[in-house]
């Protein structure tokens, strides 16, 4: 596989795995609310109800996260070095994780 074709295929792979991925815990939070359906905004069930939607915040974190390394990579064509600039956007990640699992 050309190099250049190696990032657009990373890509294609890493979509894939996330979508499968991210399938289940969307499923869940999607029957639990329509389970709950008669609840009103400001409830306390309805708050309670919503804390569950860290899991796919998180989802999306990882998504993002290794979409941001193969982006570097395929623009700067190196792997090692998307992967050494992505230690800082790792920190800022963990930082906003951190928030939404305080917060959940």
């Amino acid at each position: 596989m050309p190099i250049e074709l190696a990032p657009a295929a990373a890509a294609l792979v890493v979509l894939a795995v996330a979508s499968l991925a991210g399938m289940f815990p969307v499923v869940k939070l999607i029957r639990v609310r329509e389970a709950q359906h008669e609840l009103r905004h400001g409830s306390a069930g309805w708050i309670r109800s919503i804390s569950g939607w860290s899991v796919i915040a998180f989802w999306l974190l990882a998504t993002w996260f290794c979409g941001t390394i193969l982006g570097d990579w395929w623009a700067s064509g190196d792997l090692d070095a998307a992967i050494e600039r992505s230690w800082l956007r790792l920190r800022i990640l963990l930082e906003i994780a951190i928030a939404i699992a305080e917060s959940d």
